[in-house]
């Protein structure tokens, strides 16, 4: 499958405008650079210069696109598959990106089945469908149909009979809709998703190498955070077995 670059015009130009307190161009400079490098072969150089476009804080989805893309590149399916969440989570219906996760999905070697828990796998039905700002904008929208019909409802009694079944289907609809985007907002701020980067890391059954080793887990598996402590992190796989791993072995979804 080809994996294709995405140049950002619209961020080049937003670059050039912003500045940052830099050099105008700078920035702009940089994501060519990046940009050549990759064109080129030369994907550590593309990384390099991706992820001091990172660390000047652009957050951009093609930017996060072509980071997993040089990754993907060299081989590191871990960070690569952690830049496609990241773009995921900014565009969630690129078809492009969709494509590029699922073929680092079937070549890594833990084999995850869909989220095992009610709220994360209510959470997991609009990840690739709407941003969280968008679900609720989308859910703010049918709130205020509901309430706008709900007046005419009361104040235009020849209208009722009409209104009624669209009242209760849309409202309906708005009380799914609010339980989605609470599912979403609950498991992003208290189950938040991680990508496993080493190639090989050792389960444990606690927060150390003194605890009992349960299984193996390898680069680009999809993990949820439940907790840190000690430099070790307890986490739960979509088919709900948990176990610790060292932080430094997985690195968290949510842009830094």
């Amino acid at each position: 499958m080809e994996i294709r670059l995405k140049w950002a015009a619209i961020l080049l130009l937003a670059l050039f405008l912003a500045g940052w307190g830099r050099g105008q161009g700078d920035e702009t400079a940089l994501f060519a650079q990046a940009n050549a490098a990759y064109e080129s072969g030369n994907y550590t150089q593309a990384i390099d210069r991706y992820l001091t476009l990172e660390n000047l804080h652009v957050v951009d989805a093609r930017l996060y696109y072509n980071l997993g893309n040089a990754y993907y590149q060299t081989g590191d399916l871990g960070r690569a598959l952690l830049y496609y969440l990241r773009a995921q989570t900014l565009a969630p219906r690129d078809s492009d990106l969709m494509a590029n996760m699922a073929l680092v999905r079937t070549e890594r070697r833990d084999i995850e089945g869909d989220e095992s828990g009610i709220l994360e796998g209510l959470a997991a039905l609009t990840t690739g469908l709407l941003r969280t700002v968008e679900l609720a904008a989308l859910d703010g929208l049918l709130w205020v149909l509901w309430c706008a019909g709900m007046v005419v409802y009361i104040l235009r009694s020849r209208w009722r009979e009409t209104l009624r079944g669209p009242l209760l289907v849309v409202g309906v609809v708005v009380v799914f809709g609010l339980l989605l985007l609470v599912s979403r907002v609950y498991i992003q701020d208290n189950r938040p998703t991680a990508v496993v980067v080493t190639p090989n890391s050792q389960v444990m059954s606690g927060p150390g190498m003194d605890y009992l080793p349960l299984y193996p887990l390898y680069a680009a598996a999809e993990i949820r955070l439940v907790e840190s402590r000690a430099g070790w992190v307890r986490f739960s796989l979509p088919d709900g077995r948990q176990g610790w791993l060292p932080e430094s072995a997985i690195v968290s979804v949510e842009s830094p």
